[in-house]
């Protein structure tokens, strides 16, 4: 009797104890169709259930589990849960086999969810932690979790997401492929208590205002050293990227309205945007840029006439001055503060707070030197509105982030907004305004690799999606290279059919001096690409065939 008691109360203990206990959350994607924005690979197929199936790769890229994508455009993949449910965290599982087998994990991973499929609710843009690298293969998670996460806009109570379709997006690589076996969306049937409607994004390119110190159209004049010396700016080289000239050298009215001065070499080779160069690079810069009839001088008596010839006294161009990148690596950049120590911006060496307050100090060194330079010019015709963060992706190391914060703030501390100008495989792209840039102006990349003309359109897309504006790029093969030519003009007749033409602010990679080229030529083949950059920038561009 004794014995049966005791069961009998231990039974009733487990009941209990069953009952506290919280619901597990179940895979409600478990089994079901979807569809793709494109079909997967033939090497890699998908038979409309692998990513539901609940059977995982192996680390073997010929596992059937792995479905697989290579070049294109971003990829989406949605699934319909069928009715409104509660979504607590999505999971996609990636391959990477590189070079083995040219399999790369994504750079970036984006889930969203929507009522009806047609508007969409962002719920986190994922970046890789495992990050590109040689090595065996290897696999990565992204993942959005509710509680971890919340919500992008914040302004949503809840850590689950009330939703019927689920949708998760990825990059993909130009010379890799990109495998995944399985998307779990981890949730409850129906609305639980924490569960709410995130808000649709509403997505759109920047537009030309405020964060942008009202430029619309910045030409980038590359002003580090050439052997050639082309990275000498002139007065006479630089006209017709203030005005607009006619085929007799006639001023007609202003094209671009800002200029962005930046430098990438020194005498010696080394690169401002790589965390190579030391205190002597920067002066040596400094001391070229502000020289009394150095680059910025030229571009002053440049500016004063043009606004004589278009009779606009008062007309000043916008101009934004590069600000290197310190790097992490260095440990004797120099002694910017007159302290006798040098500064050592090593996170080996002096710890990462240290070592990110020294970046930061360097930076602002930077700006108080320009700023000194820049009042005892006197520069009549100019006004400095921004600087530009030249390293073209947030460094991966943890401390990336917190490092342009700083820079940032040292911009906004002395009245400057930040410009920005990544590239398209940039890490970590989409957080430009999380830390405090003001103004970015995403790569397409297109001009420079043999792809397919939906880099255009993929690119236009990610713009949007990230709220920046776009960069047009060409270079001086454009003038006799007829692949070249075909792709400078795909990228004006994209910005008539994606809209960045008239509603982007817009970036303007020209190589060092195609611009000056096109304007100064005599053979009309290569003067039209000129003219046909004025209408872009003046927004009267009409497309034109290629090929």
């Amino acid at each position: 009797m004794v014995a049966i008691a005791a069961l009998a109360v231990g039974t009733q203990a487990s009941a209990l104890a069953a009952t506290d206990q919280e619901p597990r959350p179940r895979n409600l994607a478990a089994g079901l169709g979807y569809s793709w924005s494109q079909a997967p690979d033939a090497a890699y197929p998908d038979d409309g259930r692998e990513l539901t199936d609940g059977h995982y790769g192996s680390l073997d890229r010929n596992d059937p589990a792995w479905v697989g994508h290579t070049k294109g455009e971003t990829r989406e993949v949605v699934i319909d849960l069928g009715s409104r449910k509660s979504v607590s965290r999505i999971d996609a599982h990636f391959l990477q086999d590189w070079p083995a087998s040219s399999i790369l994990v994504p750079l970036t991973v984006s889930m969203y969810v929507s009522q009806d499929s047609k508007s969409w609710a962002l719920l986190a843009h994922k970046s890789t932690q495992l990050l590109w690298g040689d090595g065996p293969p290897r696999d990565e998670t992204y993942f959005w979790d509710g509680v971890v996460d919340g919500f992008p806009d914040r302004n949503d109570e809840g850590t689950m997401a009330y939703a019927r379709y689920v949708k998760v997006m990825f990059s993909v690589h130009t010379r890799a492929s990109q495998l995944l076996d399985e998307v779990e969306v981890l949730g409850f049937d129906g609305r639980t208590k924490q569960a709410a409607t995130p808000r649709p994004d509403h997505t759109a390119y920047l537009t030309p205002g405020t964060s942008t110190a009202g430029i619309s159209d910045l030409a980038l004049l590359y002003n580090g050293h050439y052997e050639s010396g082309k990275g000498n700016w002139t007065k006479d080289r630089i006209i017709p990227y203030l005005e607009y000239v006619d085929t007799a050298g006639r001023p007609v009215e202003q094209l671009f309205d800002g200029v962005l001065y930046l430098g990438l070499r020194t005498p010696e080779g080394r690169d401002f945007g790589s965390g190579s160069t030391t205190l002597s690079d920067w002066m040596w810069y400094l001391n070229k840029t502000f020289a009394a009839q150095g680059d910025l001088e030229q571009l002053n008596e440049a500016a004063g006439q043009v606004a004589n010839d278009l009779g606009k006294p008062g007309l000043r161009t916008k101009v934004v001055l590069m600000i290197p990148d310190p790097g992490e690596s260095l440990t004797d950049f120099g002694d910017v503060d007159g302290d006798g120590v040098t500064e050592d911006v090593n996170e080996s060496s002096v710890g990462r707070e240290q070592a990110v307050a020294n970046r930061e100090k360097i930076v602002r060194w930077w700006i108080d030197t320009v700023e000194t330079r820049w009042a005892n010019a006197g520069y009549t015709h100019l006004k400095l509105s921004g600087l530009y963060w030249l390293s073209e992706q947030i460094s991966v190391s943890a401390s990336g982030p917190e490092t342009l914060r700083r820079v940032s703030a040292a911009a906004h501390d002395n009245g400057h907004k930040l410009f920005w100008i990544p590239h398209f495989l940039a890490y970590k792209s989409y957080m430009w305004s999380d830390v405090g840039i003001d103004a970015a102006a995403f790569q397409p990349n297109y001009f420079f690799e043999d792809m397919s003309a939906e880099r255009i359109e993929d690119a236009s897309a990610i713009a949007k999606r990230y709220g920046m504006g776009v960069e047009v790029e060409f270079d001086e093969r454009m003038l006799t290279d007829d692949v070249f030519r075909d792709r400078y003009i795909t990228y004006l007749n994209g910005g008539v059919k994606y809209g960045y033409m008239k509603s982007a602010f817009l970036a303007y990679y020209q190589g060092n001096d195609a611009v000056l080229q096109a304007a100064n030529s005599s053979d009309p083949r290569q003067r039209v690409l000129y003219d046909w950059l004025h209408e872009f920038v003046r927004g009267t561009y009409r497309p034109q065939s290629t090929g």
